[in-house]
């Protein structure tokens, strides 16, 4: 009696099994750390919203904001390359940060709350944030060395037409 022979996955004939080829890690970069936290934004804008229909005022907010950012630091910090030493320059370039996106948070917080501004609306304006990060990546860390500089002004030009185009609709 011949042995009958069958692959483990259903619907393949006798073929041998191909391999999943890995996503090239550029486009995981830009998954992981473009697309995802794209729509954790985006989720994040949702429920500052709510939480200002509901009357929370910005610092209320913040520190409750600031809660959840702290929890989540010291969950990374347990991954495998999450602890480690501490770079104390390092560190201050990161308080900066935080206290940055603290006053750009409660400024947030403080329209919705204030103004009733549509999220809808405020969203894209707070999006152009890319074109200032571009512009100080270019000229202050000596990033534009590969920009393609035709391509970077018509992006800024869709960038900016399109925010005309959502603001006043």
């Amino acid at each position: 009696m011949a042995a009958i022979t069958t692959s483990s996955c259903i619907g393949q004939t006798g073929k041998p099994r191909q391999k999943n080829k890995p996503m090239p890690t550029s486009y995981m970069a830009l998954l992981i750390g473009g697309a995802l936290p794209a729509c954790f934004w985006a989720i994040a804008a949702i429920l500052q919203k709510q939480s200002a229909q509901h009357g929370l005022s910005p610092g209320p907010f913040l520190a409750a904001f600031g809660a959840m950012v702290l929890a989540a630091g010291l969950a990374l910090s347990l991954l495998p390359r999450g602890a480690g030493e501490v770079s104390w320059v390092g560190l201050r370039y990161a308080l900066g940060s935080g206290l940055t996106y603290a006053i750009a948070t409660g400024l947030i917080s403080y329209a919705l709350l204030r103004f009733g501004v549509p999220i809808s609306k405020l969203a894209p304006v707070l999006g152009c944030n890319v074109l200032i990060t571009v512009l100080i990546g270019v000229f202050l860390l000596g990033e534009g060395a590969n920009l393609n500089a035709w391509k970077a002004v018509i992006g800024t030009v869709i960038v900016l037409a399109g925010l005309a185009l959502v603001t006043s609709a």
